[in-house]
Formats: structure tokens, sequence, C-alpha cells
């Protein structure tokens, strides 16, 4: 899975090397835009046949009640996860008195999807608005886990995440295509 991702990425450009800040406002010396995969339907459909499995084999369809998708990128993946899990999809609404819109009561297990996982910021914010309208939250998926340090914020607070890769797999895929200098591979290992 992640040679088609990294495959994918290099012929469209969605990994590049510049210092950026993600979202969640942390300098990187680079650009991950998995967004790019959302391009190529086939792609896409491995990749979240994948998610499918992790879900099915490692999380288990009947330890959650719905699915929340995290704007934006997440919410594709938690719509497939939806449909191929039989599992009602939550959305969540930014800056509003009810942040979940969807089929949803007092103690529901939500499962929490993403494309990746940096800091794990977003995902906490996510779930800090899930437990604050009475949900429970007890596991995340996500393509990419960029960070251990996101892993052991989410496992403080009883979430176990779940993932198709991390990101040194990502790393070692891109330098096999040839995608990276030696000193990029070394700096973006030195990251991991």
């Amino acid at each position: 899975m992640v040679d088609i991702v990294a495959k994918s990425l290099v012929k469209t450009g969605g990994f590049l090397i510049w210092p950026d800040k993600t979202d969640e406002g942390v300098l990187q010396p680079y650009v991950l835009n998995l967004t790019i995969i959302l391009s190529d339907p086939r792609i896409f459909e491995k990749v979240a046949r994948g998610m499918v499995n992790i879900v099915k084999e490692e999380i288990g369809v009947e330890n959650f009640n719905s699915i929340l998708g995290i704007p934006l990128a997440g919410i594709p993946y938690a719509s497939y996860i939806s449909l191929k899990t039989g599992k009602p999809m939550l959305l969540l609404k930014e800056d509003k008195a009810k942040a979940l819109e969807g089929l949803f009561k007092m103690g529901d297990k939500i499962l929490l999807v993403d494309d990746f996982i940096s800091t794990g910021r977003q995902m906490l914010r996510a779930m800090d608005k899930v437990i604050s309208e009475g949900g429970l939250v007890e596991d995340a998926v996500v393509i990419v886990c960029q960070s251990k340090n996101a892993v052991e914020k989410l496992k403080k607070r009883e979430v176990e995440l779940h993932f198709l890769f991390d990101f040194k797999e990502l790393v070692e895929s891109l330098r096999k295509l040839d995608a990276l200098t030696d000193e990029e591979y070394e700096s973006l290992l030195s990251r991991t």
C-alpha cells in the first residue's frame, strides 16, 4: 500500500521538500498532500479499502456506533468506511453550538477518521467536541502516522491510533523511487 501511495505522490507532486507550516501550525521541512489521492479513484479505493480492513481486523465493527471524518480530508474516507461497514456517519460542524450532525446519542462510541496525523492536535480537538456532545472515542484510523508523539498523546487520552503505514515507511518508499536526495532522506528520517 505504501508504494502505491508513494508513486501517486511522486507522480502528482503531492510530496514536496520545502519548509511549510501544517494546518496545526507546526513547521515541517516538507509538504505532504494526501488529498491528491482523492483525484485518482482507483488509488482512493485501494487506500480506503485498506482503511476498512484495519477497521474490521484491528478495531472490530461491533466496537463503535458511528464514524466521524475529520474535516476536510477525513470525510471521503469516513464516507467509504461507513458504506462498507454499514455504520452511520457523522459530520463535525465548526463553531456551532451543536458540533455533531447525524444520528447520534449520548454514550455512542465514535470512530475518528483522517488522512494523516502529525501532532495530533486536530484529532484531539475533534475528540473533545465528540466528548462535549456526550460521545466516546476509543479508536481513530488514518492513512499515515507522521509522529510517535501523536500516538502517545492519543494513548494518554485512552484512544488507540490505527494506520496503514507510518511516515518512515513512506520516506523509505520515496527513497526507493529516487524521489529524495541523500540529504532529504536523512533529514526526513531524523523527523520520525
